[in-house]
């Protein structure tokens, strides 16, 4: 593909994001981080003055949040049923899964919904990173102290029809950030769902916390409505995914395997076979 047919792609790509969340390119701009001057020459076709780095990051950002080659899974499908619910009854719903399950993946199918809102926690992120990180992702420019920008999360929640926040890698979040969310949890209960994801141990460090009586995590775990657990695939889903990416034959090497495992295993057997 030549670099003006990929040009032409991009600026697809960033319409048909923006139609399906309902959003303008000014809100986009502000989720992602660019500046939004560089969308309207997207826009227009006058790639020139854009940078590569300008350029990938846009790309990165669709791609993160156009999540389209999902197979419908019980676990898919109990994922996207558990989100509906959690956004219906207003909770707040732990979820947990071992890596490579494909938890995340099916959340970040289940975000290109009108007003679900999804961050994902890493390592080098403190409170204010992350609660800026969900103002951003909520399309909301504004700078304040932690209070302020937690407050103005709050506010956003509670203007919007039937919002969803979904904290993925929860297992991740930190002494200071349980608190900021637990507060958060008070401020818009009445109005918004709050769906946590994490590794297994998620669950089981609040409860050591809680346990040990460490601030926060008692009242923080009372306020998870209901845990949610990722049952793996089936063999027959095994068997279908395989048929569905070419692999035919004997399916017993693959029985057992997480839905990534799966993916990878399936991807270097059409390598081998490509070049054999």
């Amino acid at each position: 593909m030549t670099k003006v047919n990929k040009n032409l792609e991009l600026k697809t790509a960033i319409n048909d994001y923006c139609r399906l969340k309902a959003i303008s390119k000014n809100e986009f701009s502000v989720q992602i981080g660019v500046n939004s001057a560089y969308l309207s020459k997207i826009e227009k076709e006058k790639f020139v003055g854009i940078s590569t780095a300008v350029l990938t990051k846009i790309w990165s950002a669709i791609k993160l949040r156009s999540v389209t080659d999902v197979f419908d899974t019980a676990d898919h499908v109990s994922v996207f049923r558990q989100c509906d619910k959690t956004r219906r009854f207003k909770l707040m719903t732990g979820m947990i899964a071992d890596t490579g399950m494909g938890k995340t993946t099916s959340l970040r199918a289940y975000t290109m919904q009108e007003n679900v809102f999804y961050v994902q926690v890493d390592k080098t992120m403190n409170a204010k990173r992350l609660l800026s990180a969900i103002l951003r992702e909520m399309r909301v420019s504004f700078d304040g102290n932690i209070h302020e920008i937690m407050l103005k999360i709050a506010e956003t929640l509670n203007r919007v029809e039937n919002p969803l926040l979904i904290i993925d890698e929860a297992g991740k979040l930190n002494h200071a950030m349980i608190l900021y969310l637990h507060d958060l949890r008070e401020y818009t209960k009445a109005n918004c769902g709050i769906l946590l994801s994490g590794m297994p141990y998620f669950k089981t460090n609040l409860v050591k916390q809680s346990d040990r009586q460490k601030e926060g995590y008692a009242e923080f775990l009372r306020r998870v409505n209901i845990w949610h657990e990722l049952r793996g695939l089936s063999r027959k889903e095994v068997e279908f995914i395989c048929q569905d990416n070419g692999i035919t034959g004997q399916y017993s090497a693959y029985y057992g395997l997480r839905f990534a495992d799966l993916m990878n295993k399936i991807l270097l057997e059409q390598i081998t076979n490509k070049i054999n």
